[in-house]
């Protein structure tokens, strides 16, 4: 066990002293990057209304569509244009959902089937992209759990059920 002396004091202080100087006078250097969120695109009337319809929810997550939006922004390049046109399809066909939005979709070329996956993908497991590398955008927020978060939790690498450090461990009688 280390034991502070007087001299390890001071000098811990002079040192985060010193590191608390420095942090506000060099110039940018030391600048907290701004969210990341800050200077993403803000989501088209076509994403929120196909989102709405894919989700089933009237106001999806927030941070989750601008997360969305802003990755497919990045990888489609021709997203809105994309989006009117799978937004006209699924209005054409109401009716269509599961294996029968799948076969429609299949019919269609194939940039606007990989948009509806990734929108699925996002929207419901939080991941996005193609493997080996996809790229995780939500966890606590996905619509597979807003659908249950009256019953059920999300999972998480807690050892025990929910709240299970409440109570005291049960004695364990030596052998």
């Amino acid at each position: 066990m280390m034991t502070l002396s007087r001299r390890r004091l001071l000098t811990g202080t002079g040192g985060l002293l010193v590191a608390g100087v420095l942090a506000q006078a060099l110039p940018g250097s030391l600048a907290f990057a701004s969210p990341p969120l800050a200077a993403a695109v803000a989501p088209s009337a076509s994403f929120t209304a196909i989102s709405t319809r894919l989700t089933g929810l009237d106001q999806p997550d927030a941070l989750l569509a601008q997360r969305l939006y802003s990755w497919l922004h990045a990888h489609f390049p021709q997203l809105d244009n994309q989006l009117d046109t799978l937004s006209a399809l699924l209005q054409q066909q109401p009716a269509a959902n599961g294996s029968s939005l799948l076969a429609l979709l299949s019919s269609q070329p194939k940039a606007l089937n990989d948009l509806y996956q990734a929108l699925v993908s996002g929207w419901y497991l939080g991941v996005v992209g193609p493997l080996p590398r996809p790229q995780c955008i939500a966890f606590e927020n996905i619509v597979s759990y807003q659908l249950v978060r009256d019953s059920l939790l999300p999972p998480s690498y807690a050892p025990g059920q929910p709240n299970f450090w409440t109570q005291p461990p049960a004695r364990r009688a030596h052998v």
